[in-house]
């Protein structure tokens, strides 16, 4: 281990004496691990692992205290708990992060240094949060919700795009605006809001409304990391639309998709195509899905073809989709913890290829494989 190194038992890790001896660093089944009958060298090691002293130091002073360990030992059983994924070194200093945003976010990179599947500084994760641009595909209640949430995290940059303005009726689900802004340009309200959370957040906003155009999307996909389709994705039944169009070219790019929906009787997740070449792609999967809508019996499956083609006997009443609040942040927090994971890579999303259904009049949950994923 570099000598330079100050290591530091990780913040996220309580560590627990049992009336026994024994010892337990860390809470969670998985990231916690027990020291069974440990010398009494080992509790003074354990108190100096607070990021403030090299190993040089630490051997220094426990020579000082009269404490009986080897350098040997005393290395070796440091390194142990580097190879457990126990420490951080607190030597590490980030050029990205300012001190206001390393404060600002200390929680959530706490959560990060829980899991650590990178083997990274907690840091680092929230790095590749601030580098990283994200285009939000409708800003109406999933994609306020989801920008909010992805600000509040960090995201470097957001670019919204959605060619409406705010209603009044907008203002019970869509958390991003208020009452003044009814009038105002979806988009840009709520860069205005974003930037009251986290002014840290670049946002950058488009207000028109995406169209099965090549030269659009592809304008719209510039420099973009990653792609949250916050609207119903019909492309799985339907030719020729914005979001056939999307996925096409994120395959192309390397971009991830990921795609929610739902109301207040149950809301969905994914499924996340990673679109690195480990899976089948949109068009690959899209005649299946295709197969999968429709019910075996006739007298439903007439009604769903009559529903997507708009066949309609409203006359002049107005019919719209029923969204609350609730329903709305449950699928957007679920969405947006996914997407944070596989951003940064501290934990492993687990929507890739998987669409999830939660009901929400009585919170059981059902799965669809939409493509098979390792």
């Amino acid at each position: 281990m570099n000598t330079n190194t100050k290591p530091l038992i990780k913040r996220s890790h309580h560590i627990i004496r049992a009336e026994d001896g024994d010892i337990c660093i860390g809470e969670i089944p998985g990231v916690s691990k027990i020291i069974v009958a440990p010398p009494d060298w080992v509790k003074e090691v354990l108190e100096k692992l607070d990021g403030t002293r090299t190993v040089p130091r630490i051997a220094k002073e426990l020579g000082h205290q009269g404490v009986e360990v080897t350098e040997d030992d005393l290395t070796g059983f440091i390194a142990t708990l580097h190879e457990m994924n126990l420490l951080e070194d607190n030597a590490y200093f980030s050029s990205a992060l300012t001190s206001e945003e390393v404060e600002r976010y200390d929680r959530q990179m706490l959560q990060f240094s829980l899991m650590d599947k990178g083997h990274v500084h907690s840091q680092v994760y929230q790095e590749r949060l601030k580098s990283s641009t994200v285009v939000m595909f409708g800003m109406g209640g999933w994609g306020t919700w989801c920008s909010l949430l992805l600000a509040l995290a960090g995201i470097g940059k957001l670019r919204l795009v959605d060619g409406d303005d705010v209603e009044l009726s907008n203002i019970n689900r869509q958390v991003l605006y208020t009452t003044s802004d009814v009038g105002k340009e979806k988009v840009i309200a709520a860069k205005e809001r974003i930037y009251e959370y986290n002014p840290n957040v670049k946002v950058e906003t488009f207000c028109e409304f995406a169209a099965p155009d090549p030269k659009q999307i592809s304008k719209l996909l510039e420099g973009v990391d990653f792609i949250v389709l916050a609207w119903a994705s019909l492309g799985y039944y339907r030719k020729h639309t914005p979001e056939e169009m999307i996925h096409t070219l994120a395959k192309e790019r390397g971009i991830p998709v990921m795609e929610l929906g739902g109301d207040p009787l149950e809301i969905s997740i994914g499924p996340l195509f990673l679109n690195d070449g480990s899976h089948k792609s949109f068009e690959d999967v899209k005649q299946s899905a295709r197969q999968t809508y429709y019910s075996k019996k006739a007298n439903i499956e007439k009604f769903q073809r009559a529903r997507l083609k708009h066949d309609f006997l409203d006359g002049d009443r107005t019919v719209n989709a029923w969204q609350s609040a609730p329903s709305l942040s449950a699928m957007a927090g679920l969405a947006c913890d996914q997407i944070v994971k596989c951003i940064t890579g501290y934990d492993r999303p687990a929507v890739v290829g998987k669409r999830i259904y939660l009901s929400m009049q009585t919170l059981n949950k059902r799965e669809e494989i939409v493509f098979e994923h390792e």
